[in-house]
């Protein structure tokens, strides 16, 4: 009879660490898949970014009255914030240290002009949770960094 409750527990015990196995082997899946799709994303921004004949297919929406150069700086931030919340989806940034990047970048026109410009897109593209609580993150810095009406 010990032997038998013993054999059950061992079989239990190996379930749960088979199920805790594959959910790790899931989770690690879906951010290689993040971190590939990030990767092709840098790349094609680089890419368009680099080649004032390949802007036009971003000549649209909120960038289509932008010269090449502000859409080539617009695309460089970008890939900047994008790189900034994969590094925090991924644990490589804590949220605090995140905050303060994103006022610092925030703080400057660049910046400051790109979330201006794209922070209702990048709302409505949000893939998850994640996305939702980065662009929260990114909006309430934009808030903070707003120029005081009182001392302009």
């Amino acid at each position: 009879m010990k032997t038998n409750t013993l054999a059950a527990a061992g079989l239990v015990l190996g379930a749960g660490f088979g199920a805790a196995h594959l959910a790790l082997v899931r989770k690690h899946h879906e951010e290689d898949k993040h971190l590939a799709f990030a990767r092709m994303h840098a790349a094609l921004i680089k890419d368009t970014a680099a080649d004032e004949r390949l802007t036009e297919i971003t000549n649209y929406g909120h960038y289509a009255d932008l010269d090449h150069d502000t859409r080539a700086q617009f695309m460089n931030a970008n890939r900047w914030v994008t790189m900034w919340s994969l590094m925090l989806r991924l644990g490589f940034k804590p949220r605090a240290g995140m905050r303060q990047v994103a006022v610092e970048f925030l703080s400057g026109s660049v910046g400051r002009e790109f979330w201006k410009h794209a922070r209702v897109h990048r709302r409505i593209t949000a893939r998850d949770a994640h996305d939702e609580k980065f662009n929260g993150l990114m909006d309430e810095a934009y808030a903070e960094t707003a120029p005081d009406p009182v001392a302009a």
